[in-house]
């Protein structure tokens, strides 16, 4: 639907997809982990995590907090129908 619209109202659309997405996202709270297999420099010890890794419950969310200071950093705002959907404006367009 949002397609069709841009194309009745001539918009611009962009689009991007961020390979390494989830390791740009800060931690809010203190996670601990197993030192993976092969980089045991510490026998025994854990690792903590400062910032995001795949498969983690809390990466979507981390990074998309950090997307979306970047993104209103940059003049954007969130559509309040689809977080995923930023919308700028400039002069009323």
């Amino acid at each position: 639907m949002l397609l069709a619209l841009a194309a009745l109202e001539d918009w611009d659309i962009e689009a991007l997809d961020v390979k390494t997405a989830f390791l740009y996202g800060e931690l809010d709270e203190e996670i601990y982990m197993e030192q993976p297999e092969g980089f045991e420099k510490h026998p025994g010890k854990v690792w903590r995590l400062r910032r995001a890794l795949y498969e983690l419950k809390q990466a979507s969310l981390a990074w998309w907090k950090q997307c979306n200071k970047s993104m209103q950093k940059l003049g954007f705002r969130c559509c309040t129908s689809d977080a995923g959907i930023y919308i700028f404006e400039e002069n009323g367009k």
